[in-house]
């Protein structure tokens, strides 16, 4: 099947890590792909890209998109015009300059994926990729489909438009889903269903016999608000207190970072706390390989106004590996570690996540049982070998409905 992804910036910039295993698995499935990034001004900084940059086409400039919309516009005028009639419950203004802009792009997509003989294009994010996509199924007759994530559908840009035009609507967790059934119609959540972001399962190692090192706990996240590494922070400057002998790796980087070092020397955590910085996707996955890492732990808040965790692929990845996990029943986060698939604890508690930190770290046997119920979460709801093929299917159906 010929199959065109419009994804946000990937291969570009460094977020969307998680597109890449589904993009993999459906090469894997001998499926074509072109891949249309919105923006394209991010150098690569992926390290994993190399066979999606071979099926990347990025978008022309202005010119050529108007270009496009011109010759459409004389040669289906009817087609053209409903493109951008789709547009006409938009909300703010700048919503609507943005969304005419991405249709625009659209209908030079649309001509691309003619051109191509694409049989479906399929978008991540529900905001301006899905309005793309849309626009481009609208003066191609491609189906299309979207992928929604978190704060596009806390967005809520043309939801129900999106959903009613497209094959199916694909949310990523059951608590999204309930997000967006509370913003649109009844018949446009007909056409949603949930289906995890997938990744690729590694062969489990053996439990060998380690020489004695210093426990290791790792949060790979970026250094924002939401992540509520200050928790974190406040948790390790408590187990230190208590005589725990661990080290709190933070892998990512972001604007919190200057006020997480100050706080780092405020509690004295130096010899404790590594800053780690971005590490590249394959050298965080070589940690769990290798088991240098004893636990995963994200202290996710929720800020209110839908500015929360949703189902965590750096969470995923870690239990993917046998790695056990410790976070906070926010957002989509219960539902990935719900039935002890990991640990659970309050959001912005600091007594409750050193305590959890510290009957994880200080038992063996109950990380072994974390790894083991983590992994098996991960073999029965995230395999992207599955999620691809469930992602097919539905485009099949798109195709012939």
């Amino acid at each position: 099947m010929k199959i065109l992804y419009v994804t946000q910036r990937l291969p570009f910039g460094h977020g969307e890590t998680f597109i890449v295993p589904e993009l993999e698995a459906l090469l894997a499935r001998g499926h074509e792909l072109l891949i249309v990034p919105q923006l394209s001004d991010d150098p690569i900084l992926h390290d994993d890209v190399g066979p999606i940059m071979a099926r990347t086409r990025m978008l022309p400039g202005a010119g050529r998109i108007a270009g496009a919309v011109l010759r459409s516009l004389l040669r289906q005028p009817g087609r053209t015009l409903g493109a951008f009639w789709r547009l006409r419950r938009t909300r703010l203004l700048r919503r609507m300059i943005a969304n005419a802009i991405a249709t625009a792009q659209g209908i030079w997509l649309g001509d691309l994926a003619r051109s191509w003989g694409a049989e479906h294009i399929h978008a991540h994010w529900a905001h301006l990729t899905a309005t793309m996509a849309m626009g481009a199924s609208t003066v191609s007759g491609i189906p299309w489909s979207f992928t929604a994530h978190r704060y596009d559908v806390v967005l809520n840009n043309l939801l129900s438009d999106k959903l009613r035009s497209a094959g199916f609507g694909r949310f990523i967790g059951r608590h999204m889903l309930e997000v967006a059934r509370s913003l649109v119609g009844p018949d446009a959540i007909a056409r949603a269903m949930v289906l995890h972001m997938g990744v690729a399962l590694p062969p489990l190692r053996d439990h060998d016999v380690r020489a004695p090192r210093v426990p290791v706990v790792l949060c790979p996240a970026s250094l924002v608000p939401v992540k509520g590494q200050r928790y974190l922070l406040d948790a390790a400057a408590s187990l230190a207190a208590r005589g725990t002998t661990f080290e709190l790796w933070l892998a990512g980087e972001g604007p919190e970072e200057s006020d997480l070092t100050r706080r780092i020397r405020d509690l004295g955590l130096g010899d404790r706390v590594r800053l780690l910085g971005l590490v590249p996707h394959a050298e965080l996955l070589q940690l769990y390989a290798q088991r240098e890492v004893d636990c995963v732990v994200l202290p996710s808040l929720d800020l209110g106004n839908g500015k929360h965790e949703g189902i965590s692929v750096a969470l995923v990845e870690a239990m993917a590996y046998g790695v056990p996990v410790v976070s906070t029943a926010t957002g989509g986060l219960t539902e990935l570690l719900e039935d002890g698939a990991g640990v659970l604890v309050p959001p912005a508690n600091r007594d409750a996540l050193a305590d959890a930190l510290a009957r994880v770290l200080g038992s063996a046997e109950l990380r072994t049982q974390l790894g083991r119920a983590g992994r098996r979460r991960i073999e029965q709801d995230f395999d992207v070998t599955l999620v691809a093929g469930e992602l097919v299917r539905r485009f099949a159906s798109a195709r012939q409905a």
